[in-house]
C-alpha cells in the first residue's frame, strides 16, 4: 500500500523544505510584519498551489505513462540530473537575505494570495511535480491511493516546515544573515546524495 521508495521521497522533500527558498523567505517576512497567526495564510496559499500543481501534473503525466510505463525510467534520469544541477546551484549560491519590514495591516486573503502565486509560478516546483513526482508512482499498482499518500505527505510536511519558519521568523532571519550559505551548502550535499539514491534505484514496472 505504501508508494515506491516512500522513505526516499520523504527524505527528498524534507531537504527541499529545510532549504530557505523564496517561499520560506516570504513567510518569514510576512510573519515578522503581520504576526505568526496571519502568516500561516501564506503557508496555506503555498500548499494549495502545490496541491493543484500535483493534481494537474500527475494526471497529465499519467495519461502518458499508462500506455508507456517505460518512460518512467527516463523521468528517473532527468530527476537525478536535475537534483545534481540543483545541488551544484545550492553549493555555489551566495545567499542574500533581505527582510523587508513593512508593518501594517493586510487581510488573510491577501497573505494567502502571496503564498499561492509565489508557489504556483515557481519554476522549481513545476519541474519537481512534472518530472520528479511521477517517478514515485506506479501506473499499474494502486496509482490513485499512492498519489493521495504522496500528496498528503507533501502538503503536511511543507506546511509544517513553513510554520516553523514563520514561528521562529526573527531567529531564523538573524541566523540566515549571520550564516547565509550554511543551510544551502548542507542542502547541496544532501541533494547530491539523494540524486545518487534516485539514479541507483530500480523502477519496477
Amino acid at each position: 500500500m505504501i508508494p515506491n521508495n516512500f522513505l526516499l521521497f520523504v527524505q527528498l522533500i524534507t531537504v527541499l523544505f529545510i532549504t530557505p527558498g523564496p517561499q520560506r523567505i516570504l513567510i518569514i517576512t510576512n510573519s515578522m510584519n503581520y504576526g505568526f497567526p496571519k502568516s500561516l495564510w501564506t503557508g496555506l496559499g503555498d500548499v494549495s498551489a502545490n496541491a493543484i500543481q500535483m493534481i494537474c501534473a500527475t494526471f497529465g503525466i499519467y495519461a502518458l505513462i499508462r500506455p508507456y510505463p517505460e518512460i518512467l525510467d527516463s523521468f528517473k534520469w532527468i530527476s537525478g540530473l536535475y537534483l545534481i544541477y540543483l545541488a551544484i546551484k545550492f553549493l555555489k549560491r551566495k545567499t542574500s537575505v533581505a527582510i523587508n519590514k513593512n508593518f501594517g495591516t493586510r487581510s488573510a486573503s491577501n497573505l494567502f494570495k502571496d503564498g499561492f502565486i509565489s508557489a504556483l509560478f515557481s519554476p522549481g516546483a513545476i519541474v519537481f511535480f512534472v518530472v520528479m513526482f511521477p517517478t514515485f508512482l506506479d501506473p499499474n499498482n494502486n496509482f490513485l491511493i499512492h498519489f493521495i499518500i504522496l500528496m498528503t505527505t507533501h502538503v503536511l510536511l511543507d506546511f509544517f516546515f513553513l510554520s516553523i519558519y514563520a514561528g521562529v521568523s526573527s531567529k531564523i532571519a538573524i541566523f540566515l544573515k549571520n550564516y547565509p550559505n550554511l543551510i544551502s551548502r548542507l542542502s547541496g550535499c544532501a541533494l547530491l546524495f539523494l540524486a545518487y539514491r534516485i539514479l541507483s534505484t530500480k523502477i519496477n514496472l
